[in-house]
């Protein structure tokens, strides 16, 4: 394997690199599908938009204003059948490109928790729209989907975040934002450029069976501050956004994919309420407001004919003329780009067939046309489908009479279709024709970003913020858990399982799960008694648990039981009724209860007899799979789960502290009716709050190792010994992307963070021990060849510059003997040169000895009497003396032997023992006094070795 082969491959490690590489791809994308615009950048697009719709055949113009849809599979002509559409086929590709379709929208159907396999997916619909040889203008497609967040989630693999209704929970916009930010930066990632998002809706109706958690309170103000900041978030990655669904969907009881809501509101109580958001969203800067199919009879005066119904009605907003042109537009100075929501729920389609109801929409104000008809499955449905409508269109915009009376103005389709082209400039969209990205490039870019463990880690804060305690008696929460605790959790659905053990895994991480404290989960499917068998049941370990609902109930001493409503009739059904079964039956026997509210939270006034109830705002049937890593406490990126019910538990065992504040009112609930009176239970900005247990960890080493593997350059060692420690390589890539996780992941334990730390320098140290650099010494070796052979003496020079050259020459030679890189080397040599050169020779006056210290101590020393000292004392520091005057008088002596007779001098003069203080001797045994003087004169007879050694050369007299 050549060097350039090894190098190639060695990139893998370091994650720096990386990581700079997928930013800097994703940078590229964002030039393509990201940053915002400036107002001087609309002016030229709208400009520039006009000049490319002036070209455009009707057919063409047309095509833009269709959004398409592949969901249901696909069956080719050969009879070759695709359960989902998630590659591009070259019937779909055909498609796109020979009827110049504007835009597609993606469903969960459509997208592979590998984002790679979405990025093929979208990378073939552009290149289908761009195809010359079909299209006469190849423009790049709008490509939307609704990921909203929470339980309306497409984006299989990426970061599910916990919705707007939790967003609303945790009271911070900046919240929002991010979720906005995650959700932008992950469709961006894979090409998807359109965000059917967000919900605009006021809750202001316990009993919606559609908006729900999907909006972010039932506070106009808090909606729109929340919507604001998703925008903004969402825009920042040049992802355009939908304001949805216009004029308001919070205030109604029927679900418009399923029948024909009507709101009774006027027109002023719409702009109290519903309108506010809205309003707020236009001037943020929303991209597209998109459609609400429901009635506003006190609103609309005008009436159209439904053929179907064989009757005059109110029109839905996405119908109305009033409602698009005149309020949206006209009052409210919305010049965006208007969307329908899906043409094909019964909103619409039960009252007018295909063709009519989309040629009412466009006539209405509609710019693009939200799945005109039924998902597209085949060829067939070209025929039968698709030219039908476009036809349809043709004859509206052409015919006298237009098409069965419904006629439509060529001159508001130009200037629709400009709308729809300024927005493909705007967010860079238009800009696919020029991209030189290569699909590898693209796909690297999606795996960094879609899923990562940094969304959803960020995911995991948010959910944890939004928790909201509205009852904790006797402070049971957080759980204070021994090495006895049990605890038993419980729910509805199977899904719920892994995401209990998730959350009881953060916590041991966390350090707050003591040795020996246990659980096992419950799940029962419809009503159950407490002597009845356990629907399912599984322990701590995996196993089965087998037995009844009572045995596990007895089991435990803390149960935490989940309960989700939908609507307000599910307050009376079993989920409801059986966590408040279990949980009475635990109260009666003292033990503690924790419910919690997984869904709507209309039922956290269920719980009368619950120690403590909390709301997480949201489930869905996204899976969370047990095998997924645990790293760092975040999941792996193969699969998208719903955050919620995780993030509840961890506020209840601590690992996180309460927060959360109510984004609703709670009503009152009145069984006999089954509905919601106007009593509140609990209002809007109510909840509890405490702090977590637990002390977040120093990551400063963990930090510093990080860092030191991130800098290290492969380029530097030779390609042998890197094609030899690959294996040690692949290890130490390893413990860096756990070391990573653990970094960016909250709440653990000092003694895991410290492990992963040691894990990684452990790692690191063997890859060093095992890679050589490649390196060129020749020079530093000639260097010290030469100056070894030059044999220079050190008494010739003066004692610094001789230490600097030993010093620095001694260096040299280890750096020849190591292994080392090539800038230490170079360092030794010019450290080496510059000691040479450094070298200052003693002169004849450098020779003599600096005896001015000496000469003080003297004059000093020689005052003292010996009738004044103990003659023990005295005779020791009399000889010393001597010594010492006997050096001064000498002119030759060295400056080595003035330093040690002056410190020989000092120690004895310290050692001097007065008369006055001399203390009897009692004993044998030498006292305090006597025993520091020995210490003493043991001392000095070691200090005035060099002294003695010069007196006998010289031949002084010892007095």
């Amino acid at each position: 394997m050549s060097r350039k082969e090894i190098l190639l491959k060695m990139k893998k490690v370091n994650r720096r690199k990386i990581v700079a590489t997928a930013s800097a791809f994703f940078l590229a994308v964002s030039s393509i599908f990201g940053n915002g615009m400036t107002h001087a950048n609309a002016s030229t697009n709208a400009a520039k938009a006009k000049e490319i719709v002036s070209k455009m055949t009707l057919e063409e113009k047309i095509g833009q204003k269709l959004m398409l849809s592949f969901r249901s599979g696909w069956t080719m002509e050969d009879g070759t059948h695709y359960k989902s559409v998630q590659n591009i086929n070259d019937e779909i590709y055909q498609i796109i490109g020979n009827y110049d379709i504007g835009s597609v929208i993606l469903f969960a159907a459509n997208f592979d928790p590998d984002a790679t396999v979405n990025v093929e997916l979208i990378d073939g619909l552009q290149r289908a729209a761009m195809d010359k040889s079909l299209g006469k203008n190849a423009i790049p497609l709008l490509i939307g989907t609704d990921q909203e967040g929470g339980i309306v989630y497409r984006l299989t693999g990426g970061t599910a975040l916990p919705g707007n209704m939790a967003l609303g929970a945790s009271g911070n916009v900046e919240n929002a934002f991010k979720a906005g930010e995650i959700i932008g930066s992950e469709l961006s990632a894979i090409g998807v450029n359109m965000n059917f998002g967000p919900v605009t809706d006021v809750n202001n109706n316990p009993n919606n069976p559609v908006i729900g958690l999907r909006s972010f309170s039932s506070d106009p103000q808090i909606v729109s501050k929340f919507a604001n900041a998703y925008i903004e978030g969402v825009q920042s990655k040049n992802v355009a956004t939908s304001a949805k669904h216009f004029p308001g969907h919070g205030n109604v009881a029927t679900d418009s994919h399923t029948g024909l809501p009507s709101i009774d509101s006027t027109k002023e109580e719409l702009y109290a309420t519903e309108l506010v958001p809205f309003k707020s969203a236009i001037e943020q800067g929303t991209d597209m407001v998109m459609t609400a199919h429901i009635q506003f009879p006190n609103v609309v005066t005008e009436k159209i004919y439904s053929d179907k119904k064989q009757e005059y009605l109110s029109p839905p907003a996405t119908l109305s003329r009033e409602i698009l042109t005149d309020l949206l537009r006209g009052e409210m100075g919305f010049d965006g780009v208007i969307v329908t929501d899906s043409m094909t729920m019964d909103g619409v389609a039960n009252y007018f067939d295909v063709n009519e109801r989309n040629l009412l929409a466009v006539k209405a104000g509609v710019d693009i046309l939200d799945i005109p008809f039924n998902d597209m499955a085949s060829m067939a449905d070209v025929e039968s489908k698709l030219v039908p409508l476009i036809d349809a269109f043709v004859e509206a915009y052409t015919s006298e009479n237009g098409y069965n009376g419904i006629k439509l103005s060529q001159e508001e389709l130009n200037a629709s279709v400009e709308r729809i082209i300024t927005l493909k400039l705007n967010r860079g969209v238009m800009d696919l024709a020029n991209d030189t990205q290569s699909l590898e490039e693209k796909k690297a870019v999606a795996k960094e970003v879609v899923g990562s463990v940094k969304n959803r880690e960020t995911e995991r804060l948010i959910s944890a913020n939004a928790v909201t305690v509205v009852k904790n008696e006797n402070n049971t929460l957080p759980l204070k858990l021994t090495k006895n605790s049990k605890i038993l959790f419980a729910s509805t659905y199977s899904r719920n399982n892994n995401r209990f053990v998730l959350a009881w895994e953060r916590a041991k991480k966390a350090g707050i799960i003591p040795e020996g404290a246990d659980y096992k989960i419950l799940q029962h499917y419809n009503l159950t008694g407490l002597d009845d068998k356990v629907n399912s049941a599984i322990n701590s370990d995996g196993s089965a648990f087998n037995g009844t609902n009572r045995d596990l109930l007895d089991w435990c001493d803390t149960l935490v039981h989940a309960s989700e409503i939908s609507s307000a009739t599910d307050i009376s059904g079993y989920k409801v009724a059986c966590p408040q079964l279990f949980i009475d039956y635990c109260e009666g026997l003292g033990k503690q209860t924790v419910a919690i509210s997984l869904n709507h939270p209309y039922d956290v006034q269920a719980f009368t007899k619950a120690d403590a109830v909390v709301a997480v705002f949201g489930t869905n049937g996204l899976g969370l799979d047990i095998t997924e890593s645990f790293g760092g406490g975040t999941v792996g990126a193969t699969a998208a789960f719903s955050p919620n019910l995780t993030g509840g538990v961890e506020v209840i065992l601590g690992t996180f502290g309460a927060s959360g504040k109510l984004p609703v009112d709670i009503p009152k609930y009145d069984p006999s009716s089954k509905s919601y009176t106007d009593e509140i239970v609990y209002q809007l900005g109510y909840g509890l709050t405490y702090d977590s247990i637990v002390k977040d960890a120093d990551k400063t080493e963990l930090q510093a190792i990080i860092e030191k593997v991130n800098t290290l350059d492969f380029t530097k060692f030779t390609a042998d010994s890197l094609n030899k420690a690959q294996v040690l390589i692949d290890k130490m890539t390893e413990k860096l992307r756990i070391a990573e996780n653990v970094n960016i992941t909250h709440k653990l334990s000092q003694k895991n963070v410290d492990e992963t730390a040691q894990e990684l320098q452990k790692a690191y140290d063997e890859v060093l021990k095992n890679l050589i650099y490649a390196t060129d010494k020749s020079q530093l070796q000639a260097l010290v060849d030469a100056l070894l052979e030059e044999n220079l003496q050190k008494d010739k020079f003066t004692s610094s510059t001789w230490k600097a050259y030993e010093a620095a020459l001694l260096l040299a030679q280890e750096v020849l003997a190591s292994n080392v890189d090539q800038n230490t080397i170079n360092d030794a040599v010019v450290k080496l040169k510059s000691a040479r050169e450094g070298l200052v020779a003693i002169t004849e006056e450098d020779k003599k000895a600096d005896k001015q210290e000496l000469q003080a101590l003297l004059e000093k020393y020689n005052t003292y009497k010996a009738k004044d000292y103990t003659t023990e004392s005295w005779n020791v520091f009399k000889g010393v003396l001597d010594r010492a005057n006997q050096i001064y008088q000498d002119d030759q002596v060295n400056q080595e032997t003035v330093d040690a007779v002056v410190e020989e001098l000092k120690s004895a003069a310290s050692k001097l023992i007065k008369v006055d203080e001399k203390q009897d001797n009692t004993s044998d045994i030498p006292g305090t006094g006597q025993q520091d003087y020995m210490l003493a004169f043991t001392f000095m007879l070691l200090l005035s070795g060099a002294v003695i050694a010069y007196i006998r050369r010289k031949g002084y007299t010892k007095h």
